[in-house]
C-alpha cells in the first residue's frame, strides 16, 4: 500500500450495519478463493482523508494463479452487498503479508471460511518476523 508512510490500522469506526454486514459475510463465506478476510478503517497521515474502510482478502494458494478473477469475483460480491453510496477498497493481504500482525490486533475479522489456512498464514507471518529480529 503505502510503503513509505506509517498506516494507522484499527476497527471500523463506522460500523456497516448488522443487514449489510450479514449481507457481505454470507456473500464472501461463499467465494472459492477467500481464505479469510478483515474489514478495517485504514489511514494514511498526511493524505488529510481521514480513515477509510478497507477490506482486506486473503487468497487460498490455488488462486494467486488467478488473482485478477479472485479478485474480481470478491469486488463483485462487496458490490451486491453494500448500499449503492458505500464503498469499500478490497487489498490482496497475501501482496502485504507483513501487515497482518497489525490487522489480527485489530480483532476485526469477517471472515474465514479456511481457518486452516488462516493459521498457516498466521504462523508463516510470525515465522518471518521472528526470523528478522
Amino acid at each position: 500500500m503505502a510503503s513509505d508512510q506509517q498506516l494507522r490500522i484499527t476497527p471500523p469506526g463506522q460500523p456497516l450495519g448488522d443487514e449489510v454486514e450479514k449481507r457481505l459475510r454470507e456473500g464472501l463465506e461463499i467465494c472459492p478463493d477467500l481464505a479469510f478476510a478483515h474489514l478495517v478503517d485504514v489511514d494514511v497521515p498526511d493524505q488529510g482523508e481521514g480513515p477509510g474502510m478497507v477490506l482486506f482478502v486473503w487468497l487460498v494458494p490455488a488462486a494467486m494463479r488467478s488473482m485478477r478473477a479472485a479478485l474480481n469475483l470478491i469486488s463483485e460480491t462487496v458490490a451486491k452487498a453494500l448500499p449503492s453510496d458505500r464503498f469499500l477498497d478490497v487489498v490482496i493481504l497475501n501482496s502485504a503479508p507483513e501487515l497482518l500482525p497489525e490487522i489480527e490486533r485489530t480483532r476485526s475479522l469477517l471472515v474465514a471460511p479456511h481457518p486452516d489456512e488462516r493459521q498457516r498464514a498466521l504462523a508463516a507471518v510470525s515465522a518471518d518476523v521472528l526470523g528478522s529480529e
